[in-house]
C-alpha cells in the first residue's frame, strides 16, 4: 500500500473516438492522474498529448488535489523521457520535464518498458474510463464532452474503491495533509 502523499501515477487514455449527437466524430485523449493512497483521480479531456498540454494537465491536477505528491510515476512517454528505461540502458529524463519537476517539487519515477503492472493504479483508471463510451450521441460540443468527463470524475471519486473499501473523496482528507504545497502560479 502506498503511504499518504507519497506517489501519483500518470498516463493518457489515447485516441478515444466519441460521437456527438449530430454524428461528428471527436478523437480525444484523456489525461489521467491518480494519487496512490487515496485513489483520488483527476481526468482532463485534451486534443493532443504535447509536453505543454501535459504540464497544463498536471498543474490542474495539483490544484484539484490541493497539493503535490512527493513522486510521480510515468511510463516512457516521449514528453517525459528522451531514452526509455530498459534492460540495457537507464532512462534519460527530458531536460525540460526534469526542470518542471524540480520547479514543482516532485521526483520523476519511470517504469520499465512493457511492464504495465508497475503502474497498476493508473492502468485500472484507464480501463474505468471506457465507461465514457455510453455518452456517445449525448453531447454536441467539445465543451459538453469535457463537462461529461468532469461529472464522471466526480462520480468515480465518490465511489467505494475496491482496493481500499473507502471512497477517494473521503481518503483525500487524510492524504491532503501529506502532499507538498502547491507551487507558485507562474510555473
Amino acid at each position: 500500500e502506498t503511504s499518504p502523499g507519497l506517489q501519483a501515477q500518470v498516463d493518457w487514455k489515447e485516441s478515444i473516438r466519441m460521437v456527438s449527437k449530430s454524428g461528428e466524430i471527436f478523437e480525444v485523449n484523456i489525461f489521467l492522474m491518480i494519487l496512490g493512497y487515496s485513489r483520488m483521480k483527476f481526468l482532463k479531456l485534451t486534443s493532443d498529448r504535447t509536453q505543454k498540454t501535459l504540464f497544463e494537465c498536471m498543474n490542474r491536477a495539483f490544484e484539484y488535489f490541493a497539493g503535490v505528491p512527493k513522486e510521480i510515476l510515468f511510463d516512457n512517454m516521449p514528453t517525459v523521457v528522451d531514452r526509455i528505461n530498459s534492460r540495457i540502458g537507464h532512462v534519460k529524463i527530458n531536460t525540460k520535464f526534469m526542470q518542471y519537476s524540480k520547479d514543482i517539487g516532485f521526483n520523476v519515477i519511470t517504469c520499465k518498458a512493457y511492464r504495465p503492472q508497475t503502474k497498476g493504479k493508473v492502468e485500472a483508471l484507464a480501463k474505468l474510463v471506457n465507461r465514457l463510451k455510453v455518452y456517445n450521441n449525448e453531447f454536441d460540443t467539445y465543451e459538453e464532452l469535457q463537462d461529461i468527463v468532469n461529472i464522471f470524475m466526480k462520480e468515480i471519486n465518490d465511489e467505494i474503491s475496491q482496493a481500499t473499501n473507502q471512497k477517494p473523496i473521503d481518503r483525500i482528507k487524510k492524504e491532503a495533509k501529506y502532499l507538498l504545497p502547491l507551487p507558485p502560479q507562474d510555473i
